[in-house]
């Protein structure tokens, strides 16, 4: 423990143990902090000051002040506030006037930002990218879409992200003890009004058009949204437009995870659907002047790598010429 006698508030809230000793009060834990600070260490306040901002952010206790210090305090915040980056906000206030002002800071959304604000990645139309979370987990994502997730990570009960279009999940397994799952140690996916919920596995999410995918490859998992839950295992896709509905891997029309080879690897899936689908990845938007044309259904493997090689193969398939005029595309029959 004697690393900690040099520590300031914001090396305290950046640490994982101090973080985790804050969040569980355990009883190994405990006795080590309650023994440290029997030393009487000079940096005392600073711990003091760290463990009352990490209270409050993640809700453990609520602190008031009094009615004129925090009229004082609003006046403060209202003059300098712009003179200085929102970056480090907690930690140079609290530095400056102490635990009291950083509990009232709280209150008045200082804090409350930094727990609340979001950290967003996205890709562009024709992107992919692969993202390591905070927890090592590694999120994979597809062609116009993003995933979110808060900046204070280490500080939240639940490891949560929010994902916009089709990402592939790698989730990172802490739990030790199958048969006590603590809180902390459980991910949670959401897209669209679907909650996923999962300790350790692979899993792809795709959320277009209103509509949900999700499919397992490996571990468990569960798919909840408002009216119902349904358990999950590996092979099994579970699809929301308003219902959930569940069904094998071997039924779905597209191979779910076939985007991350540059794929898409179809069964009996129409033209319209592949039209949507590279509307979403590349942008464009695509007129079919034969509707007749957007039920035919297709099967077998497409190279979904470039935009060209999709127009090739729909051109062919559907026996159309291409025209493009800015980001519209227009099929029309030979």
């Amino acid at each position: 423990m004697s690393k900690y006698n040099t520590y300031s508030t914001e090396d305290f809230l950046n640490d994982t143990d101090f973080i985790r000793w804050v969040k569980e009060r355990s009883g190994t834990d405990e006795q080590s902090w309650a023994e440290w600070l029997r030393t009487n260490p000079v940096n005392r306040e600073e711990f003091e000051k760290a463990t009352r901002l990490l209270e409050i952010i993640v809700s453990v206790k609520r602190m008031e002040p009094g009615e004129v210090f925090r009229d004082q305090l609003l006046r403060d915040i209202n003059t300098s506030i712009g003179q200085e980056e929102r970056r480090g906000l907690v930690i140079r206030w609290s530095k400056r006037v102490g635990a009291g002002l950083a509990a009232s800071l709280a209150i008045l959304g200082g804090i409350g930002w930094y727990a609340q604000s979001m950290i967003t990645i996205r890709t562009d139309y024709a992107q992919h990218k692969k993202v390591t979370l905070p927890d090592e987990s590694v999120v994979t994502l597809n062609a116009n879409s993003s995933i979110s997730y808060h900046r204070a990570w280490r500080w939240k009960s639940v490891r949560e992200v929010w994902v916009n279009g089709e990402a592939f999940l790698e989730v990172n397994h802490l739990n030790k003890d199958p048969k006590q799952i603590r809180r902390q140690d459980q991910f949670q996916v959401h897209a669209n009004q679907l909650t996923i919920e999962v300790l350790g596995t692979k899993f792809n999410v795709k959320e277009r058009r209103n509509q949900v995918l999700v499919a397992l490859l490996e571990g468990k998992i569960s798919v909840r949204d408002s009216r119902q839950t349904l358990l999950m295992k590996p092979g099994e896709v579970v699809h929301y437009d308003g219902q959930l509905k569940k069904q094998n891997i071997r039924q779905v029309q597209s191979v779910p995870q076939a985007w991350l080879e540059g794929n898409m690897v179809v069964n009996g899936l129409t033209a319209r659907q592949i039209i949507d689908n590279f509307e979403d990845t590349y942008g464009y938007r695509v007129i079919l002047e034969d509707s007749t044309l957007a039920s035919k259904q297709i099967d077998g493997t497409i190279a979904f790598g470039s935009e060209e090689t999709i127009l090739y193969t729909l051109s062919n398939i559907l026996n159309v010429n291409i025209y493009k005029n800015g980001h519209t595309i227009t099929l029309r029959s030979r």
